[in-house]
């Protein structure tokens, strides 16, 4: 049974979702009308999956989702919104928000969401590396400390920004990591940061992992890169 905490201020919105989700069975549903009230139910009801609105009275959608990645960093948590605003998307998931569904929805498009997520997680943490060194791409070896693959096609050596912006998706493996922190992390802020280079290290480094297609970088339009492995 699947523990879902619902944050949704809207009375008919809240009453559909929580019906249908328990309707499908596998989910036992906890509704609550605002963030605050989030907030004491995620203590007792400890959740396996959150969904929450954005836009609601007393706390905000954003303000829930940065409380609760205060004190609990491996949740999922899913907002909807009706927002199409790519600057908010991108602070959610700053923030720390594992995906988002754009309202109006069915419940069954909200399971297909939450047994998405959830699968991704369970690869993601059944994703091991070998050694303190070593990480695993599929067929490939991914070497961080001698910055290097090695594949089918024999040994390639990585440049430091290449390697550090590859562990960086791999540490945030089918999740999207955002343009806004790529930056940050590879060339330190904005200041120093262009879309074009970004956009020539990730066709290098898709160029190096072709060896092994179950391995992709994918583009997440106006939001980010995705590292996935099938």
């Amino acid at each position: 049974m699947i523990k879902l905490l619902l944050v949704e201020d809207d009375e008919v919105l809240g009453f559909i979702i929580k019906e249908g989700m328990e309707l499908i069975g596998n989910y036992d549903v906890l509704w609550v009308s605002n963030g605050q009230k989030g907030m004491e139910a995620f203590e007792s009801f400890q959740p396996d999956i959150i969904v929450s609105d954005i836009e609601m009275p007393k706390m905000s959608g954003l303000e829930f989702v940065q409380r609760i990645r205060e004190i609990d960093e491996d949740v999922p948590i899913i907002l909807e919104t009706c927002v199409s605003s790519s600057k908010t998307i991108l602070e959610a998931y700053s923030l720390g928000i594992d995906n988002y569904i754009k309202k109006p929805f069915l419940p069954d498009e909200l399971d297909a969401y939450i047994q998405s997520l959830l699968k991704r997680i369970h690869l993601k943490n059944n994703t091991r590396k070998t050694d303190s060194n070593i990480i695993l791409l599929g067929d490939i070896e991914f070497n961080t400390s001698q910055q290097s693959l090695s594949t089918s096609d024999g040994i390639i050596n990585l440049s430091g920004r290449e390697s550090k912006l590859l562990e960086l998706l791999y540490q945030n493996i089918n999740e999207i990591v955002p343009k806004d922190v790529i930056a940050e992390n590879i060339w330190g802020g904005e200041k120093y940061f262009t879309q074009q280079r970004l956009d020539v290290f990730i066709y290098t480094i898709r160029k190096y992992l072709s060896s092994d297609s179950s391995v992709q970088i994918r583009t997440m339009r106006s939001l980010g890169y995705m590292l996935t492995i099938e």
